[in-house]
């Protein structure tokens, strides 16, 4: 889990690390006066428990609190539990002495012979359990002369129960030392002897984002359908991350069967499924149908799969803890000459071998169901029978009576390695009905192995376009790429190439490659601008977002070309866009006009939204925007599709930050980055970043807004997507005006612009031009500014939207020379109609305008503009900006002027902001989990850390505090 080369990262561990944090303050300061807690309770303080399935990433957990007390000047002192030594009297002790053993020669006699007659002798030369613990203690304390000490004990389930017993004692009489102990172990093996005396931290498994950025700060991140095998075959097991990762790096080439679990490597298989073999033939057979007919309830798996459960008469007996050495998981004879002795002989056969499966770690039993303890087990499982042997139960499954029709063709496609019309027919018709319950990606997933199994090239070829189009709507971009390059490489046809690119093109759009997705876009378009325009304006429409993030001149040209060429239509969302995203300016008329027609039209197709929500946006219809986007969200929520909700999201969020919608803002991202996260989406990886970072910035945070800036846009050459590079300047500047370092300011927001006022972007450029101005006049640049304004301006029509104006007259003001000029500009600007839409630029506005007239000693005047800037800075939450108002009413003669408030929630992390929202309205920690996809102890985590934020105590009060809990 390490993140370049540098020292490893741990993806939401922040749990874990937290409780380090404070252990290690607790051993730190040993001086300090505690109170009266006993024994166990001072033991509890200096002890944690990691408890986690294998492969949850204890062992780096453990790492990190030795790292952070070698940091802290202290040492760590290891011991790792062996199966193979839990039943050798203090075997542990020993490897924990065994490095220092010259340590040991510096303990008083008494204690070094103690020790070592325990270490040599074992139990019954130990000299008593609580004087060997006195003479350990006493030589942690010598070890801990130099700096606090950390023992570091992992897997503590296989540590002999010696060695257990005399660490327990020794944490209860470490009061006064600077000594403490970390722990891990799994939870199905939980020694009872630490439950009361230690603070247990219980590692879950990773989510969708979390896991994601694991995956992609890996070497080689998988893409495409393996990534979202990856990460559906992993469960948000670290380990399963990366060795599946690897796995899938190293067989890159042949990315096998759809819908089939990747390989497991010899890791994995070893341990998610080691004590397989230790079962008897019976068990086997039972795990195997469990792993194959992946059904939870076990009268369900009695009433299918019975006779694969009643041995044959003619079957040799089976050996207790296995068969012989020779004997396959699954015998011909027992599946194929078996015995159905009825359900409820079927359930007592089964008995014995679910208890045993049980015991053995494979199965957890509750209820009447049946459930693998992890994924990974089923996948280990299932990697350890051969084809002939799965594809004999797969079939069986698929014959049983009652099946649904979804789940029979997978079996028969799990059962199929050549070509089947009529396994793909049935995949196919798979695939239609979940596109119908919004089930995108697993809808691509069905139609590339009807695909695979296609016998004639036309239906593989008709069949992968289907599944790039849902692998698009469920927003895997890369998977895309992959089944349209498989498209190019088989097919002739014009109209079937066509498809593919404009795929491909909508793939690439959400990267940063520019030049291939406007190629493919393109090449799409003028098959289609004679036999089908619509479908040639849908493709102009998606090379507009192009177009808009890069901010290239020649794109821009080119797509109003090929527009302008098309035959005259109705005005529609498509064209709203186009012309928004190359035009907004000179075009804003016009495009005004395909936006209002096609949002008011009686029905809205939903493809429609997004590109109205964009146009509305580029056009400074802000709260349409918001509107528009807000309704294809909910939509998207009722059938996810990831790209959608990651992009619309995202874009949404920007929409409402320039609202002064911030808390909404807040929220939108945390949605954005699980999705973008889940599909591996560039650009929407990185815009996430670049506006928390603006939002950081605005509340006064400038610190994490520079290092949210810095963490995000890493591994991204913002050059190549002008508009990215434009908001992360902005972000720096709003950044640096929080701390009110205008020269910083300055210098990043001079590079919006050319020296002769050409903008960087066409677009974006432009809403920093008023903040450049006050920079400017702050660090004597009035005269560079200036030309930089007036270059700029003479760029724009004279038909600004309201925002634009308020920008312009703003920028104008600060840098006019004569007064009167100068008012003139600055109200115009403070009291554009319609400038409350933008809150935060029309406080900026009022409070320039404020400043100017206090500066030329008109109080009287200053401090209504003053008053009103406080007011809106304050709702805003924007600290900064709210304090310097506040000062400045004082210098007017305020006496009093009200303290600057800040919205409390503006301190919540976007992820922290969603599940308060979700506890305002009720919702117990386990319904929070199902909806965002995390444990309810995650959901637990967050609401701890949300509180003191919020200044709350209990989630009874969270209703009241938030006044928009929706």
């Amino acid at each position: 889990m390490s993140v370049g080369t540098g020292t490893p990262r741990l993806w939401g561990r922040e749990e874990a690390l937290t409780a380090i944090d404070e252990l290690a303050k607790e051993i730190t300061a040993v001086d300090a006066p505690a109170g009266h807690t006993g024994p166990e309770g001072h033991a509890v303080r200096r002890t944690l428990l990691m408890v986690g399935e294998p492969g949850i990433g204890k062992t780096s957990v453990l790492e990190a609190a030795g790292r952070r007390v070698r940091e802290a000047g202290g040492r760590a002192r290891w011991v790792v539990g062996h199966p193979e030594e839990a039943a050798i009297a203090f075997s542990g002790l020993d490897a924990l002495l065994h490095p220092l053993t010259r340590s040991l020669d510096e303990a008083d006699t008494a204690d070094r012979e103690l020790i070592r007659g325990a270490v040599q002798g074992g139990q019954k030369q130990a000299g008593g359990v609580l004087s060997l613990a006195g003479a350990v203690v006493r030589l942690w304390s010598r070890w801990a002369e130099e700096g606090p000490l950390l023992i570091l004990a992992d897997d503590l389930q296989w540590l002999d129960q010696s060695t257990q017993d005399l660490l327990a004692t020794c944490a209860r009489r470490l009061d006064g030392e600077p000594v403490g102990l970390v722990l891990a172990a799994r939870p199905t093996a939980l020694p009872t002897s630490w439950e009361r005396q230690a603070i247990t931290v219980r590692l879950d498994h990773l989510d969708d984002v979390q896991a994601g950025r694991l995956l992609d700060s890996l070497p080689t991140p998988p893409e495409g359908r393996l990534r979202r095998q990856v990460l559906r075959q992993a469960g948000g097991n670290p380990l399963g991350l990366a060795e599946l990762a690897r796995s899938a790096a190293r067989d890159a080439r042949e990315t096998g069967a759809a819908g089939v679990d990747l390989p497991l490597t010899d890791r994995l298989e070893n341990l998610f499924a080691r004590d397989l073999a230790s079962l008897t033939p019976t068990a086997r057979r039972l795990v195997l149908v469990a792993a194959v007919a992946d059904l939870p309830d076990t009268a369900a798996l009695a009433e299918i799969l019975g006779d694969v459960l009643q041995p044959d008469p003619d079957e040799p007996a089976e050996l207790e803890g296995g068969g012989p050495a020779d004997e396959s998981p699954v015998s011909e004879r027992s599946t194929g000459a078996a015995v159905f002795a009825g359900r409820t002989r079927v359930l007592d056969v089964a008995e014995e071998a679910w208890a045993r499966a049980e015991e053995a770690g494979l199965l957890v039993l509750r209820g009447g169901t049946v459930a693998f303890r992890h994924s990974l087990v089923r996948s280990a499982v299932l990697a350890a029978f051969p084809f002939d042997e799965r594809a004999r139960v797969h079939r069986l499954v698929a014959s049983a009576p009652g099946l649904d029709a979804d789940r029979r063709a997978w079996h028969l496609a799990a059962a199929t390695v050549t070509p089947d019309e009529e396994v793909a027919a049935a995949l196919e018709s798979t695939a239609d009905r979940a596109r119908l319950r919004g089930g995108y990606a697993a809808a691509a997933m069905t139609l590339e192995r009807a695909a695979q199994l296609s016998p004639r090239t036309e239906d593989r070829v008709r069949r992968l376009n289907a599944a790039a189009q849902s692998a698009m709507f469920g927003g895997h971009p890369r998977w895309v790429a992959d089944l349209t390059a498989a498209v190019a490489s088989l097919s002739d046809d014009e109209e079937a190439r066509a498809e593919a690119h404009v795929h491909a093109g909508w793939a690439l759009t959400v990267t940063s490659r520019h030049d291939e997705a406007m190629d493919r876009l393109l090449k799409a378009a003028d098959a289609w601008a004679d036999s089908d325009p619509g479908r040639c304006l849908e493709a102009l429409g998606t090379a507009a977002t192009v177009v808009y993030n890069s901010g290239d001149l020649r794109y821009r040209t080119t797509l109003l070309r090929r527009y302008r060429a098309l035959p005259p239509h109705e005005p529609n969302a498509e064209s709203a866009w186009i012309l928004a995203s190359c035009d907004p300016h000179d075009g804003r008329a016009e495009a005004l006009r395909h936006l209002r027609h096609a949002a008011s039209a009686e029905t809205v197709e939903f493809r429609a939204w997004g590109p109205l929500g964009a146009a509305a946006w580029a056009l400074d219809e802000t709260d349409a925007a918001v509107q528009y986007y807000a309704t294809l969200l909910e939509l998207f929520r009722q059938a996810p599709t990831a790209g959608g909700n990651a992009t619309v999201a995202s874009a949404n969020a920007i929409a409402q930050f320039e609202a002064g919608r911030w808390s909404a803002a807040l929220s939108d991202l945390a949605e954005a980055e699980r999705a973008a996260s889940a599909g591996g989406l560039e650009l929407a990886m990185v815009s996430t970043p670049l506006l928390n970072a603006a939002l950081a910035a605005v509340r006064g945070d400038a610190q994490r807004a520079v290092s949210v800036l810095t963490e995000g846009t890493r591994d991204f050459d913002l050059r190549g997507t002008l508009t990215f590079e434009v908001r992360a300047r902005q972000a720096r500047a709003l950044a640096a005006l929080a701390q009110g370092d205008h020269q910083v300011a300055y210098f990043h927001l001079s590079r919006l612009f050319h020296p002769d006022g050409r903008p960087v972007h066409f677009h974006s450029s432009f809403h920093g031009l008023a903040d450049l101005a006050s920079s400017a006049r702050r660090t004597g640049r009035t005269e560079e500014a200036r030309t930089v304004v007036e270059g700029a301006v003479a760029q724009l029509p004279a038909d600004l939207s309201p925002r634009l104006q308020l920008i312009v007259q703003r920028a104008r003001g600060v840098l006019e020379e004569d007064p009167a000029r100068a008012e003139e500009l600055l109200r115009a600007a403070a009291f554009t109609s319609g400038a409350e839409r933008w809150p935060f630029e029309r406080a900026l506005s009022l409070a320039e305008l404020g400043e100017w007239l206090r500066r030329r000693h008109r109080n009287a005047d200053a401090r209504a503009s003053l008053t009103e800037a406080l007011e809106l800075f304050q709702g805003l939450g924007a600290v900064p900006w709210a304090t310097r108002a506040s000062a400045e009413l004082r210098a007017a003669g305020v006496d009093r002027p009200d303290a600057p408030r800040r919205d409390a929630t503006m301190e919540l992390t976007s992820q922290q902001l969603v599940i308060v929202k979700l506890a305002a309205r009720g919702l117990t920690n386990r319904e929070i989990g199902e909806r965002l996809f995390l444990s309810p102890r995650t959901v637990g985590f967050h609401l701890n850390r949300a509180f003191p934020k919020l200044g709350v105590t209990s989630r009874f009060q969270l209703r009241d505090l938030m006044s928009s809990p929706e």
